[in-house]
């Protein structure tokens, strides 16, 4: 199925692969050029061949997942149905990020490294072997974090091992962006090696949270921190509408005055009326804002001081 949508739906999938270059790859429309009778068809064959393995990777996955659950427990099994899905997320995420940032960046900088020298008229095969290439490790190189999570979460490379080898990072990462980007410039390779390093500081805080414990304590402390910060918005969220409705208690208190025609200490019918409401309307914004807490009943108390 995927290798006939492939052949189906070439001409489109080839315009999407393409359209990084932005119309620089030849003088012919800006399209790319065959120079063997057979390449287009090979480029063709070869674009039905990695549909169809798009399309039987999840097959594939479940096939692979079935034979290794029964050396998983219960706990194993959960995380690896969990994290196959953020894997597969986590790689298209890298191919966008090749497809919209890394590979127009690097063909501008290669295409316009030769002008006034030579004119490009870049061949089908040579650019799609570039492109494809780029898009595959880049997804790659971005499912680094959760695999880190995953197999510190299956205690099959521990947090402090991780830990050990982070100083060689930035120099392989520098390496690997130099073999992998499109040009040997400065640009490229960072653009490359500055992600390797970022994600892997991503996957040791991952793996450190999946450590007994510790991803219990952070949620702690996150939750800590969301619902204080929520608490102090929430306060100066409920000043204005307080503000307002004071505002029309002191307008209500006007109409008193030019209705009774003084406001004496003993309240006219109509005058406790406008303060009940008054406070009905400021109790309102205080439930509302949670600002107006629950009494500590006697249980309470009696469970506090047995520590539960």
């Amino acid at each position: 199925m995927g290798a006939g949508l492939s052949w189906y739906f070439r001409e489109a999938i080839f315009n999407f692969l393409i359209a990084p270059a932005d119309g620089q790859l030849s003088p012919h429309g800006g399209l790319p050029i065959y120079i063997s009778l057979t390449e287009v068809f090979s480029a063709t064959v070869s674009l039905m061949w990695k549909g169809a393995v798009v399309a039987a990777l999840p097959a594939l996955l479940f096939t692979v997942f079935r034979m290794v659950s029964p050396m998983l427990n219960r706990r194993e099994r959960r995380a690896v149905a969990i994290f196959v899905p953020v894997l597969i997320l986590f790689f298209l995420s890298g191919v966008a990020f090749a497809y919209f940032a890394l590979l127009p960046v690097g063909i501008a900088f290669l295409l316009g490294f030769g002008e006034g020298i030579a004119v490009p008229t870049i061949s089908l095969a040579e650019y799609l072997k570039l492109a494809l290439t780029m898009l595959f490790w880049m997804g790659v190189i971005f499912e680094l974090p959760p695999l880190m999570f995953l197999l510190s979460h299956l205690r099959v490379i521990k947090y402090h091992h991780f830990k050990k080898i982070r100083k060689f990072v930035p120099p392989s990462a520098a390496i690997l962006g130099a073999i992998l980007s499109p040009g040997f410039d400065l640009v490229n390779a960072g653009l490359v090696a500055v992600p390797i390093v970022v994600l892997y500081e991503v996957g040791l805080m991952l793996a450190w949270l999946a450590q007994p414990g510790k991803g219990s304590l952070m949620l702690r402390a996150i939750k800590a921190f969301v619902f204080g910060v929520f608490r102090r918005v929430r306060v100066v969220l409920a000043l204005a509408p307080a503000l307002l409705i004071g505002l029309v208690y002191v307008v209500a208190l006007t109409f008193v005055y030019l209705w009774d025609g003084s406001i004496t200490e003993t309240r006219s019918p109509l005058r406790k009326r406008v303060d009940g409401a008054y406070r009905r309307a400021l109790g309102l914004v205080a439930r509302v804002a949670f600002l107006r807490q629950r009494p500590v009943a006697y249980t309470d108390c009696l469970d506090l001081a047995k520590g539960k």
